[in-house]
């Protein structure tokens, strides 16, 4: 079996197990399962780059460690914890962000995709806020921060759509990574904040777990790599 051609399978596989786990309340399998989703995406991006920081290539290694970071810390219980997740994250949207600004600039005649994704996350942003800001306290001002952070990012690669030879991996792997990574932030929030539902972890990883493959499969995919995906080659 080679690990290029199946690893994103292998790391669903995880994925599903991580779930089962959520719901039949196995906490140990639980915290182990969820910590070998990122570094199973670093071993993948490892194969078919190698490991080298030339050029922009840092940028995705950075964010996901954070990414790393932020699953370890939030898998802990207390609200600093929580916060150190949050940082955790938001290293990973600022280094994803710099990643898609080197790719592809903003500018002036090509900035549709970005506006239509700045208009889709100002109105979510805001229905999220709206209904969580009585219960987050202190919390407002870093949860603003992150959503900031998060919504900068998906509008970035939104933007890489407005390049032609960026155009089908921005549309097969950033956008909807970046999609699915406001959907489960979104619902982290909402859960964590308002609704306390147990049933509702397992979404929130889904989301979470398609959002940093489809990056991943991005970066893998850009032309920053020396090798690339077949194109025969699916992210499963």
């Amino acid at each position: 079996m080679s690990f290029k051609k199946y690893g994103p399978i292998l790391f669903l596989a995880i994925l599903v197990f991580h779930c089962l786990a959520i719901t039949l309340e196995w906490s140990e399998l639980r915290f182990y399962s969820k910590l070998l989703l990122v570094p199973m995406l670093m071993l993948l991006l490892g194969l078919f780059k190698g490991v080298s920081f030339q050029k922009q290539s840092w940028l995705p290694w950075l964010g996901l460690v954070g990414a790393f970071a932020g699953d370890w810390l939030l898998a802990l219980s207390g609200e600093q914890y929580f916060l150190f997740g949050m940082l955790g994250f938001m290293t990973t949207h600022v280094c994803n962000s710099l990643y898609f600004l080197q790719l592809q600039p903003l500018k002036p005649g090509k900035l549709q995709p970005a506006l239509l994704a700045f208009g889709i996350l100002v109105i979510t942003c805001s229905l999220i806020v709206f209904q969580i800001k009585d219960q987050l306290g202190p919390m407002l001002l870093p949860i603003m921060a992150y959503m900031g952070l998060i919504s900068l990012m998906t509008i970035l690669a939104a933007n890489l759509a407005a390049s032609e030879t960026l155009h089908s991996t921005a549309i097969k792997y950033f956008i909807p990574g970046a999609g699915f990574f406001v959907l489960s932030d979104g619902l982290l929030a909402l859960n964590k904040f308002l609704w306390h539902r147990h049933d509702l972890d397992i979404p929130v990883m889904i989301t979470y777990g398609l959002a940093v493959l489809l990056l991943t499969l991005g970066f893998i995919n850009t032309e920053w790599w020396t090798k690339k995906i077949p194109s025969n080659g699916s992210r499963g």
